[in-house]
């Protein structure tokens, strides 16, 4: 049989084709991962959509899929039930949940990835009051009394001496409408909250927190115990490929930001494109500098790893909040840093020079 030569370069393709196919991994080699945040995704998750896009899951054999939910009340069950392979969530359930006559919590943080408090005390910048002191007898807007800073909020005032009434405001425009308008006298929320009031023209200051209260962690990533036990390669991959994707990050912030907004479009505010962008990176920048909140001259850095004596300034702050009946809880229990050696396994200095060069 006679082949012309259309055909039969059309046959060679089409085994060069099939002998790429063949060497490169199918998207079915991938094991599959569900990430849950507390919220819907927003510009503080930077980060994660960048290990997506830039391919460090990928890298990992992984292929995960970002979800939202409505707080950690919604977000614990779905892990509780394993439909949910890697949640990020406050600490302080998990440390609840180890309190005597209360039923443990069989999940474990295992990378610290904000590292400092994400709660901040703002008043305008024209305001008389100066300190955490000066609160004293005035009013503080909360998101709502159920927000997890509440408690350590009521704990630093009880070390302080600090008498204020804590008033729910929400979050937004409700909240900042309540403190232009002079109807609270500081705010009490989480530090992209107050970022955004500044984009919106509205001058602030952040009142200076006693030491051990700013440096309690924030949000981490928790998976259950059985995961940590029987697939650690698993969450060891995706801890190096979040702390690539956080170098990165730090290198780059704007292709950052525009990945993120190239994932969630909806999410990305119209107008002036130059200051849109400086606002967003502003905003994402006040949770993202936490998440380098390194110990100072830690060198080479300890990516995701955790202090036991936070874990323990932190059960102290929540019995101080009425929220523990001992703080004499097993912190131990709440996390493990057997990973921390595994995230930092790769070239910084590869990830550096792709975030300079990086071309969106």
């Amino acid at each position: 049989m006679k082949h012309s030569k259309s055909s039969l370069y059309a046959g060679a393709m089409l085994a060069v084709a099939a002998l790429a196919y063949a060497s490169t991994p199918a998207r079915a080699d991938l094991v599959k991962l569900v990430y849950g945040n507390v919220t819907s995704m927003t510009l503080s998750q930077a980060p994660m959509v960048a290990a997506k896009a830039l391919g460090y899951f990928k890298e990992e054999g992984l292929d995960v899929e970002l979800m939202g939910f409505k707080g950690t009340g919604t977000l614990i069950p779905q892990m509780l039930a394993k439909r949910i392979d890697i949640g990020y969530p406050n600490p302080d359930t998990l440390i609840i949940s180890r309190d005597a006559g209360k039923e443990k919590l069989p999940l474990k943080f295992f990378y610290n990835m904000t590292r400092s408090s994400g709660w901040e005390f703002a008043v305008l910048e024209d305001s008389p009051i100066k300190t955490m002191a000066d609160l004293n007898g005035k009013t503080v807007g909360v998101g709502a009394m159920s927000f997890g800073n509440v408690p350590i909020t009521r704990a630093q005032f009880k070390e302080l001496k600090v008498n204020a009434t804590l008033v729910p405001v929400g979050v937004g425009s409700a909240a900042f409408l309540a403190l232009t308008e002079k109807r609270i006298d500081a705010l009490n929320l989480f530090d992209a909250q107050h970022a955004t009031l500044e984009t919106q023209g509205t001058k602030i200051r952040r009142l200076e927190q006693l030491p051990r209260y700013e440096a309690l962690f924030s949000n981490g990533f928790v998976a259950h115990e059985d995961m940590i036990r029987d697939k650690p390669q698993l969450l060891a991959g995706f801890g190096r490929a979040i702390a690539k994707a956080t170098l990165f990050c730090e290198m780059n912030r704007e292709a950052c930001v525009k990945m993120f907004w190239k994932e969630y479009p909806n999410d990305k505010p119209s107008g002036d494109e130059a200051k849109v962008l400086a606002d967003g990176v502003k905003v994402f920048s006040a949770r993202f500098d936490k998440m380098l909140a390194f110990p100072k001259g830690e060198e080479p850095r300890k990516w995701g790893s955790y202090d036991k004596q936070i874990w323990q300034d932190f059960a102290e702050a929540l019995y101080e909040g009425g929220q523990l009946s001992t703080k004499n809880v097993d912190v131990d229990a709440c996390y493990t840093n057997a990973f921390t050696q595994k995230f930092s396994e790769f070239d910084a200095a590869k990830v550096i020079a792709q975030a300079k060069s990086f071309k969106d």
